[in-house]
This record gives structure tokens, C-alpha cells and sequence, in this order.
């Protein structure tokens, strides 16, 4: 049994929307991979809502910010759980949004490659869910009025 690999700690955080140029760029990069059957990819992008009861309160934009060293930390750690459960996943990458992201535009992305489907669409679902609850990355959403509220994950 070989031992259990283990991943330096990365920088997940990029300034600004993630651009669709990048994502199709990730895919185009693992093209000559052959071993891998299946991508399965998560973006979040950020929603224009409306704060129930009022027109104007619709959300212009979300400012990102996070304890950064502390999230790298923590997404090294959902790593390890993700290639633990998934042995045979090949890759993994994570990007999240720092500053201010207009509605319409990308600020998470999770990409996973695995030999077969199921492994990567777990992967992808785990992850985005551990990030989610676990990293210390704050939204501030912008009201088209100028006024703002903390973001709170459910």
C-alpha cells in the first residue's frame, strides 16, 4: 500500500470575476490526459436578489474578502479528505473571488478530473459544500440603492 500523497498548500483566491476564458483554459489544459474519463466542473456566480418587500434593495454586486492564509489552510485539509475518499481522482482545483464581483459574473469555481464520472461529480459536490461551511470567506452584497448586508450561508 503506497502511502497517502500530500498537496502543498494553494492559493485559491483571485482578484476580481473569474473569467470564462480561464475555465475553458482549465479544461483545455487536461486534454492530454488520457487517462482521464470525466471533468466535472461547479460555478457559482453571483445572483441579482431581491430583498423581499422592496424593488430597490436588488443586489448589485458581492465584495469578497476572506482571512486568506487560514482558507488556504483549510482547503489543503478539504483536499486531503477529497483525494482520500476519491483515490483515483487526478486532479482538483479551486478558485474563489477576492473584491467586488457584479451579479452575472463567476466567483467559485471547482473543477475535479477522475477516470470515471461519479468520482468527479462527488468530488466536485463534497468540496463545494466543505468550502461553503468551512472557509472563512465573507460576501458583502451591494444593494443597487448603495446600502449592503453580510452575506449568510444556508
Amino acid at each position: 500500500m503506497s502511502e497517502p500523497k500530500t498537496h502543498r498548500t494553494r492559493d485559491i483566491f483571485v482578484e476580481g470575476a473569474i473569467a470564462p476564458a480561464f475555465v475553458a483554459e482549465s479544461i483545455a489544459k487536461h486534454a492530454s490526459q488520457t487517462a482521464i474519463g470525466a471533468h466535472e466542473i461547479f460555478l457559482g456566480q453571483v445572483r441579482a436578489d431581491v430583498i423581499p418587500g422592496s424593488t430597490r434593495n436588488r443586489v448589485e454586486a458581492i465584495e469578497y474578502t476572506a482571512y486568506r492564509d487560514m482558507a488556504n489552510e483549510q482547503m489543503t485539509v478539504i483536499r486531503e479528505e477529497a483525494f482520500a475518499r476519491w483515490p483515483q481522482m487526478t486532479c482538483l482545483h479551486v478558485h474563489h473571488s477576492q473584491g467586488v464581483i457584479k451579479a452575472g459574473e463567476l466567483c467559485f469555481m471547482v473543477f475535479a478530473s477522475a477516470p470515471h464520472r461519479q468520482q468527479a461529480r462527488e468530488a466536485v459536490a463534497f468540496v463545494t459544500d466543505e468550502v461553503k461551511k468551512r472557509l472563512p470567506v465573507f460576501g458583502k452584497e451591494i444593494f443597487v440603492d448603495g446600502d449592503h448586508h453580510w452575506k449568510v450561508n444556508s
